[in-house]
């Protein structure tokens, strides 16, 4: 693919809340020439109308944009992804990847071949105090890890109060759906920090909202050198809760997501570091100046497509 510029055209597939986040950030950044691949007739962005699409071949044929940004439902991921790659798009694609495996070999052989950049947006990479403990974990500052446990609970009928949540995709297994993988962050950040898994077991429920999809879930995993925990997240708190603690035999970790707050206990002595400037948008902002960047150097993301796919078989999760 030729190097892309600010004037060059970016497609956003799928214009629902993702979809317009990512637009408005790269419009921020001063990419202007964006275009959607979507059901809606207009879509208004500030005073600006941005033109849409119902046809996705009609699109790639007449625009040829250089990057393409899946953001439509997890089911439709991987079909919209090879149109894209076939036209040369580079290719940023919302977690979770996919629902199910089929395809997304055809679409790597397809990324391999045209040597398409391409990248998983797993945000939390990109949190600072996710980056401190990865660094901590990598420099065994915590000495022998041999514990975690990762929470997180929302209540699902609350993310978009104006919508009925029975209908989104979140909601419907056949959409690629359901707590475990839409909730799949803190899977990946288990893997991010720790590695290849060993084990994994997991046990799914389905209560609570009267949805065809799971509502809560817990996961153990188990690492090399004896390293294990749980992961648990559902669609059921109506106060959200969102923690993660690791236990090493020379420092524990307690990361409170809501506060931005991290704790370092050592010897019973804890040291705190919280972020009083951070804003939930900067996460997303930042995976996608990284993205933006790998490809203008044509470097390698992570988690790319291959390395998100490998984890959800790693984890029996496709």
């Amino acid at each position: 693919m030729v190097n892309f510029n600010k004037r060059s055209y970016i497609l956003i597939c799928g214009a629902g809340s993702i979809g317009i986040r990512h637009a408005k950030n790269l419009i921020y950044l001063g990419y202007k020439n964006i275009i959607f691949f979507s059901k809606r007739k207009k879509i208004l962005i500030g005073n600006k109308e941005y033109k849409t699409y119902s046809s996705l071949k009609n699109l790639l044929k007449k625009k040829s944009p250089k990057i393409a940004f899946i953001t439509n439902e997890t089911s439709k991921h991987i079909d919209t992804a090879i149109k894209c790659a076939n036209h040369n798009c580079d290719l940023f694609i919302e977690k979770p990847l996919t629902h199910k495996g089929k395809k997304v070999k055809k679409l790597i052989k397809i990324i391999n071949k045209k040597k398409i950049i391409n990248m998983v947006g797993y945000m939390l990479r990109f949190h600072p105090i996710i980056k401190l403990i990865k660094k901590l974990v990598n420099e065994k500052k915590l000495g022998k890890v041999f514990h975690f446990y990762s929470e997180w609970g929302e209540y699902l009928p609350n993310w978009h109060p104006n919508e009925n949540f029975k209908k989104s995709y979140a909601a419907n297994k056949e959409l690629g759906g359901g707590a475990l993988l839409t909730l799949s962050h803190d899977i990946d950040l288990m893997q991010y920090f720790f590695g290849k898994p060993k084990l994994i077991n997991f046990k799914k429920y389905k209560f609570g909202l009267k949805i065809n999809a799971e509502t809560s879930v817990n996961i153990f995993i188990e690492f090399k050198n004896n390293l294990s925990g749980l992961i648990h997240v559902d669609y059921l708190q109506k106060k959200t809760e969102r923690y993660l603690k690791i236990v090493g035999n020379k420092l524990n970790l307690k990361f409170f997501y809501l506060k931005n707050l991290l704790e370092i206990n050592q010897n019973n002595r804890v040291r705190r570091i919280r972020l009083k400037k951070f804003k939930r948008n900067d996460l997303f902002m930042n995976e996608i100046k990284y993205f933006l960047r790998n490809c203008k150097k044509r470097s390698v993301c992570s988690p790319s497509i291959k390395e998100a796919y490998l984890n959800l078989l790693d984890l029996k999760l496709i």
